[in-house]
């Protein structure tokens, strides 16, 4: 009996510092293995994030050192565009003109907001 409940005890401490592990990648992203896969294909990946639409964002580190975003499908680790997925919008004639800022002689440095 005393082995038993001491099985129990084990499997439960074993269960409560698994759960945590497990729960961290519920939604099927791995983004250590993404990282890995654009490693393999000369891409300097750094990190990857879950997208949308089957995409994925990697952080790529360039040949100066800076980071910059970029996009590939989650099947065949392909570069995507950014703006895949509908993220157009039609312009009118409003928004294609050209105006001039107000004229203004105040100073930026003086508040007047309540006189």
């Amino acid at each position: 009996m005393h082995k038993l409940s001491s099985l129990a005890l084990a499997l439960m401490i074993a269960g409560g510092v698994a759960a945590p592990a497990l729960a961290a990648d519920s939604g099927g992203f791995d983004s250590s293995w993404y990282v890995t896969q654009l490693q393999y294909k000369g891409i300097n990946a750094v990190d990857a994030n879950d997208g949308w639409n089957g995409n994925f964002r990697a952080t790529v580190e360039l040949a100066d050192g800076s980071q910059v975003f970029q996009y590939f499908d989650r099947d065949s680790l392909q570069p995507v565009n950014a703006s895949k997925g509908g993220n157009t919008r039609v312009l009118s004639r409003l928004d294609t003109g050209r105006t001039a800022a107000p004229a203004s002689t105040d100073s930026l440095l003086i508040d007047n907001f309540f006189d």
